[in-house]
């Protein structure tokens, strides 16, 4: 077995996107686990890109289990716009979790870290900071509800096996490559190209973070000995009318936003943010940058891909 060597599902996705240079640079050596895995002269020096569906177990198992690794990095999940908070597949990503995790440990892995989500916790209860180990969990969407139970899989595999695992919650992410649906992105392109962009009234607040932030929060956690739940964001309360607002700043358009043009969603909840002491004391990172000057990047990186057009 390789001393430092890493499994990433999810590698070519929003997150481990970003996370794979920032393993390279803590010395691992990885292995990319894809349905869509990149070749040739995409691949940076020390990453090992394998095509295989992670839903394929006769494919799968034997080949986790040859690559012998030390760590686990597991991100992958149907994460499409619109479709992944009910759909079916997310009761096979338990399964195929479970799978993966358990041919990682067949093959002598010891480390293992997985991507949660906040929908895991009760989004009607209203506090003020959403807590690892004290804040209710209780999803109400079929995606909440599959993560969370992925989670319970990977710790009692866990315990049974001695082996060590964390669990990374993910909040509201913005960044590089999001899909042109999501809020930050979809407002960003709008307002570069000069249209309006109508938005709810935005009294909502939320916990954004940036998805390079995210990525080496992941990394860190993976390469730390922190075990249990984390959660990977900002602690930033931010208003959704907020961001908005300062991305209609940034880009000198900001009477192209309309916000009260839509109504909120149903039952949308009022606040949701993480807290972060665990990230912040135990895993050690503290995300170097604000929301707005990281909405600031955000922008630059939109007009770079406009201007490469």
């Amino acid at each position: 077995m390789a001393e430092r060597s890493v499994i990433v599902t999810g590698g070519w996705g929003f997150v481990g996107r970003q996370a794979l240079p920032k393993l390279l640079a803590r010395g691992f050596a990885v292995h990319v686990l894809s349905r869509t895995a990149q070749q040739g002269d995409a691949l940076p020096k020390g990453v090992t890109a394998h095509s295989i569906d992670l839903h394929d177990s006769d494919r799968l198992v034997p080949l986790v289990r040859s690559l012998r690794a030390s760590h686990l990095l597991h991100l992958a999940w149907d994460t499409r716009h619109g479709i992944f908070w009910s759909s079916p597949e997310n009761l096979d990503w338990i399964v195929s979790s479970k799978m993966l995790i358990n041919a990682f440990i067949d093959g002598g892995g010891s480390r293992i870290v997985a991507a949660g989500t906040c929908a895991e916790y009760d989004w009607e209860s209203g506090e003020e900071l959403l807590r690892e180990g004290a804040s209710r969990l209780q999803p109400s969407t079929l995606y909440g509800q599959s993560k969370l139970a992925a989670r319970k899989s990977l710790f009692t595999l866990a315990e049974h096996h001695k082996v060590s695992a964390a669990w990374g919650r993910i909040f509201f992410l913005f960044g590089p490559h999001e899909g042109e649906q999501r809020l930050v992105s979809g407002a960003t392109i709008a307002l570069l190209k000069g249209q309006p962009f109508p938005a709810s009234i935005g009294d909502q607040v939320r916990d954004f973070s940036h998805v390079e932030d995210v990525a080496e929060g992941f990394v860190a956690l993976l390469d730390s000995k922190v075990e249990g739940d984390v959660n990977i964001a900002s602690g930033e309360p931010r208003s959704v009318a907020s961001v908005l607002e300062a991305l209609g700043q940034t880009i000198g358009r900001p009477e192209l936003i309309q916000l009260g043009a839509r109504p909120k969603a149903p039952n949308d909840p009022p606040r949701l943010v993480a807290a972060v002491e665990r990230l912040r004391s135990e895993v050690g990172v503290k995300f170097p940058r604000s929301v707005d000057e990281r909405l600031a990047d955000t922008v630059q990186w939109w007009r770079s891909q406009a201007a490469a057009k």
